[in-house]
Parts: C-alpha cells; structure tokens; sequence
C-alpha cells in the first residue's frame, strides 16, 4: 500500500527534465500538487523553525534544575529526527511537486534538490517539537497551566508547516504525512521513555 501510495518514489532521477508528467503520481498526491511559489516557501521555514522551538515553553514550565535534563532530551529527539529524515532522503529519489509544472527552482535543480522530496525534513522537525512538547507536559508537568496553550499552537504550527510545504510546490501530501509521522514517533518516544526508565527523576 505505502509502496503504491509513493510511487514512483525510487525510480531514479537521471537528469533534470520537466514538466513531468503529471499520470505518474499517484490519485493522494495528485489532488493536491502545486507549482513552485517561493513565497510560501520562505514561510514554511519560519512556522518549522517556531514549532521546532516549542519546547522552549519549559524554560518558564520547568524548575531550572530539570533544563538540563530537558535540553538533553530534546537534543536526542531532534538528532534522531534529523538523521532519519536525511537517511530516507539519500536513499529515496522522488521528484518534488514543482518538476511536474513549468519553470521549478533553477537552484533545485543545480544542487539536486530536485529528487528529495520525500519525507518532508520541515514537517519533521516540525512534529518533533510538537510531539516533544505535548509528552513531556503530559509525563512530568500535567498540571501546568501552559500546557494546553502550548500543545496547541506547537501543533498548529507543525500542521501549517506541513499545509506550506504542500502549498509552496515542494512536497507532496503523502511527503508532509511522512514526515509527520516521524517526527512524532521521535517526539514522543524519547521523553515517554525517559518517563518510564525513570530518568526524569
């Protein structure tokens, strides 16, 4: 089902032709495809980089002496995140959106940027301090009075990072859902099992 749903994700890209055409992504990705808009492109960097920060809520939710331990936590979650999202895209070729209409990134094309589409590495990081945010509230602070307006709007911000990279032309829906899903299994694995192995305490 993946398999289908992505193709043709590792077919290969041999050269920069375009536009593609537009039969070969699949109906999912098909619906929702869109040429390159820089615009969009610059302010989906913004919304990754304030959902990326969330996890700063705890300098004002947590005692000083559990940051260290935070940061720590936060720094394996966003490492592990990233590498993951850079794995997958050395090993997938898949063209991006924008290559399917006229005119894409001439830049995109140079420095091959071309062919990474998925998973979207934005809607990672994204998801990673969303997902952090929520469970580390969740297991060390429930009662903490930042804890609803925070989770909100890290959320907000991962689903509109995700909503930008769509909108700008540069991944697909099923690239922005990826990486969604992997940002938060990394988001919420790391301090839930923290929690449990009790190195919160």
């Amino acid at each position: 089902m993946l398999a289908c749903a992505l193709a043709p994700v590792a077919t290969g890209a041999q050269e920069a032709t375009y536009p593609l055409p537009s039969y070969d992504v699949n109906l999912i990705d098909r619906s929702l495809m869109f040429s390159y808009s820089e615009p969009i492109d610059i302010a989906s960097d913004y919304t990754q980089y304030a959902a990326f920060l969330a996890p700063s809520v705890f300098a004002l939710a947590a005692p000083t002496e559990d940051w260290l331990g935070i940061g720590a936590m936060y720094a394996g979650s966003a490492m592990i995140s990233f590498a993951t999202g850079t794995l997958l895209k050395a090993v997938i070729e898949r063209e991006r959106p924008y290559m399917y209409f006229d005119d894409p990134p001439a830049s995109a094309i140079a420095d091959g940027d071309y062919i990474d589409s998925f998973p979207s590495r934005h809607s990672i990081m994204a998801f990673t301090g969303a997902a952090f945010t929520a469970t580390l509230f969740k297991e060390r602070y429930p009662d903490s009075p930042y804890r609803v307006p925070a989770v909100v709007a890290a959320y907000a911000l991962a689903g509109v990072t995700a909503g930008l990279r769509v909108g700008s032309g540069s991944h697909f829906l099923t690239d922005v859902a990826g990486g969604a899903a992997i940002g938060t299994f990394f988001g919420f694995i790391v301090p839930f099992a923290s929690s449990r192995l009790g190195w919160l305490d």
